[in-house]
Formats: C-alpha cells, sequence, structure tokens
C-alpha cells in the first residue's frame, strides 16, 4: 500500500476514535501522530518539534497573561457593569454577554473565558431570583466565546492550526486579526437574530426547570461530555456562591498594560518577531512582576489543549508530505468536477463540511485536516488559499449543534441542556453562522 493510502487509514481511525470517545482528545491526537511517525509519514523530528511551534508557545503565554489579569480580579469590576445591566431585561443581558464573550474571547482562550463568566451568571441568576435564568445565557455565552475565539491567533487554536497549513504548503500565514472581520460579522449577526427571534425560540424551546444547585439530569444522549461535569458544578458553586476574589490594582494594572504591549507587537510585528517570542516574553514579564505564581500556572496549565495542538500539527504535516491530502483532493475533483474551480463553491464547501463534521470530532483537529487538503486544492486550482484557509476554521468553529464537539459547549450542559436543544438552537446558530461567513469571505476577498 502507498504511504499516502496508509495516511488516509491512520486519518480515518483517529477520526472513529474521535467520535467514538472512549480515550481523551489529547491522547487519540498523539496516538494519530505517533502512527504517522512509525508509518514513515512524517519524521520525528518535524512531528515533535510543533510542541514548541510558534502556536503552541503563543497559546502557552497568553495562558498566562489572561490567568494574571484574571487573578488581580480587575475583572470584577466589568462584571459589576453588566449586573447593573440586568435591570433591562434577560434579553438584553444575553445579547450583552454574547458579545461580550466574543470580543474578550478574541485575546484569550475561550475555554477560559467561558469557565470564567459561567459562576458570574449563576450568581446574577440567584441575585435576580429568576428573572435571569442560566439556561438562557450559558448557550449564548459559549456560542459567544467560541465565535469570538476565532477572530484572532491568540483566542483558539483553530486559526493556529489553518495558519500553520499555510506555513507548511509555502504560503503566508495569517496575520493576527486576519479572521477577525469575519468572526466580528458572525457574532454581530447572531446578536441581531437573537434579538429578532432566537432568544423567543430559546424561551419556547427550553421548557426544561432552571438547575439550582443540585446537579442536573444528563440529557438523554449516547454522546457524553467530554469533562467532569461533577468537578465543574463543584467549582462553579463555590466560584458563584462564596469565592470573592480580592481587587489587586497594581498587579492588575501592569497585567493589562502586559497584554496590550502584546497586542500591540502582535499586529506591527518589529523586526519579524515571532508572535511565541512576544506572548512568552510578555509571560515572563507578568511573572517577574509578581503577578502569578510561576508554579501555580504550570500546574494549571490547560495541558491537554497543549498537547492536542502539537499533535494535531504533527498529523496536518504527515497529511500533507505523504499525499494523502492529493488522494482526497483527486476525489473531490472527480466528484464536483469544474464546480470547484470556482474560489465561490470551494468555500462554500469547506465551510459546510467544517459545520457538519466538527459537531462530532475536535473541531482543532478537524480544522488541520481540512485545511491540509484545502489549501493544496485552492493552489492546484489558482486560486488564492487564504480565504479557504478561513472557511476550514470558521467552519469548524460551528460546532453548536452537539455538546460533544468543543468543551466550550460541553462545560454549559450543566444547565440542563438536552441533546435536542443544542441540535435545535445550536444547529440553527452554526447555519445563520455558515452564511454570514460565506458572504463576508466572499465580499472581503473579491470572489463574486
Amino acid at each position: 500500500m502507498s504511504q499516502a493510502g496508509i495516511t488516509l487509514i491512520i486519518v480515518g481511525i483517529t477520526c472513529v476514535l474521535y467520535v467514538i470517545e472512549k480515550l481523551p482528545v489529547a491522547l487519540v491526537t498523539v496516538l494519530g501522530m505517533l502512527a504517522m511517525v512509525f508509518a514513515g509519514s512524517v519524521s520525528f523530528k518535524d512531528a515533535f518539534s510543533n510542541f514548541g511551534s510558534t502556536p503552541a508557545m503563543l497559546v502557552f503565554g497568553m495562558v498566562i497573561i489572561i490567568d494574571a489579569i484574571i487573578d488581580s480580579g480587575v475583572i470584577t469590576e466589568f462584571e459589576n457593569v453588566l449586573m447593573k445591566m440586568t435591570r433591562h431585561g434577560e434579553k438584553t443581558f444575553l445579547i450583552l454577554i454574547l458579545l461580550s464573550a466574543g470580543v474578550i474571547s478574541v485575546f484569550s482562550n475561550n475555554t477560559a473565558l467561558v469557565a470564567m463568566f459561567m459562576p458570574f451568571i449563576a450568581s446574577v441568576a440567584e441575585t435576580t431570583h429568576g428573572r435571569i435564568q442560566k439556561k438562557h445565557i450559558y448557550l449564548p455565552l459559549a456560542v459567544g466565546g467560541l465565535i469570538g475565539g476565532t477572530g484572532s491567533l491568540a483566542g483558539s487554536t483553530a486559526p493556529l492550526l489553518a495558519s500553520e497549513v499555510l506555513k507548511i504548503t509555502g504560503q503566508k500565514q495569517f496575520a493576527f486579526f486576519t479572521t477577525a472581520p469575519v468572526a466580528m460579522t458572525i457574532l454581530l449577526v447572531v446578536a441581531l437574530c437573537y434579538w429578532l427571534f432566537l432568544y423567543d425560540l430559546q424561551v419556547k424551546w427550553f421548557d426544561f426547570p432552571e438547575t439550582g444547585n443540585e446537579k442536573p439530569e444528563r440529557p438523554p444522549s449516547t454522546l457524553e461530555p467530554m469533562i467532569d461535569m461533577d468537578e465543574d458544578l463543584a467549582v462553579i458553586r463555590a466560584l458563584g456562591d462564596e469565592q470573592v476574589i480580592p481587587v489587586d490594582r497594581k498587579h492588575g494594572t501592569f497585567a493589562i498594560c502586559v497584554f496590550l504591549l502584546c497586542v500591540v507587537l502582535f499586529i506591527t510585528r518589529p523586526f519579524e518577531w515571532d508572535l511565541g517570542l512576544i506572548a512568552v516574553s510578555g509571560a515572563v514579564l507578568v511573572i517577574l512582576g509578581g503577578c502569578v505564581d510561576p508554579k501555580t500556572e504550570l500546574r494549571n496549565m490547560m495541558w491537554p489543549a497543549m498537547i492536542t495542538l502539537g499533535a494535531a500539527l504533527g498529523i496536518a504535516d504527515g497529511f500533507v508530505k505523504s499525499g494523502a491530502g492529493d488522494l482526497v483532493i483527486g476525489f473531490l475533483v472527480n466528484t464536483f468536477g469544474p464546480a470547484m474551480t470556482d474560489p465561490k463553491v470551494m468555500v462554500a464547501l469547506f465551510l459546510v463540511s467544517g459545520w457538519i463534521i466538527s459537531n462530532f470530532m475536535s473541531n482543532g483537529s478537524l480544522v488541520s485536516m481540512l485545511a491540509s487538503v484545502a489549501v493544496p486544492m485552492a493552489i492546484e486550482y489558482g486560486i488564492n488559499p487564504e480565504p479557504v484557509a478561513i472557511a476550514c476554521c470558521i467552519g469548524a468553529s460551528m460546532a453548536f449543534a452537539t455538546p460533544v464537539a468543543t468543551t466550550t459547549v460541553t462545560m454549559v450542559q450543566i444547565a440542563g441542556y438536552r441533546f435536542k436543544d443544542y441540535l435545535r438552537v445550536g444547529g440553527l446558530i452554526g447555519l445563520i453562522g455558515v452564511v454570514a461567513a460565506w458572504t463576508v469571505i466572499v465580499l472581503m476577498y473579491g470572489l463574486y
């Protein structure tokens, strides 16, 4: 069997393991990468070098900087502003949470952001005595975080992975905010839809009782969540009911200044500094400034996400270099024929493919696989690969229709959401996002 054929078998088995969820996502991704190394699809050096790559160091550094801001307690003042907005009603509060989560997650990990906001929303629900309900706010929170996270290279792994595939294929990588216009347009469109009709649909469809401090029943689904619900519920109880983070303005101000400096350097790239270098340097500054404890940060670092990111890049590298991508491209060309020469069609194909498949497997790993096919295919047809790569990362980030694709969406399941709730509301939001993304990409890159 050819090297490309062996690689496709490995990728297929990896995808099946993602879907059946018998093993952790990080472990499955590492196993897939190791299988490619043993099969000769990618060298040991190339595969494992990705764990110290720019994307990995960018995530590592930004997590520490954002933790420094959160630990300082200055974020509490922002939450107080949101608390005052509850007087304007649940719909207004929902849209503010959606937009706030989307904007903040452009610069911070969306999983950490959702974990930070959930105790606050639980506290608001209790304070307002049911006028604000968690079941109506938690899902929009996850949606905002997931959409906003695709707006920069620091928000989520999806743009990072797509950008690295561009690099592997010899193309120009994403700038820090390349995906921001698409992500922010989707966020605004979804917010408008919530104002016009989505909120009313939620109120109608979420006909289950509001959960209190007791643990809600699991949704009647065979697809088990990817996190420990008991542990998550305990954390939310502790933070929402008892824990108050003291405000340390000195360290908070310093951490915010470091964060803003990093963002400026991300955009300007003086002396062509690497994004990972900038992020790690910023992390060192907040540690030296006493904003965070390095031992605590290393202990609490999101190592499963870091491992998944590095291993997924190794799989993407093997997918491209083994020729497996060429086989898939040939299949798509034979299936869709001349239509694939139209960039609008190609963008639509990978948007929709990413949206559908990402509801059943890890979206980060999916982005690397989709982009490994999409980018070489665009180059083969003489199409600008950048909008196609954007379509891959945006489509794979519209995974709201099931509770299993991303930790961000899985976490909010403690509100009591059933599988059909994700399917109806999340599926509709995903469809809206895909249509909005296709429209913006076509207009931005003049594909009409």
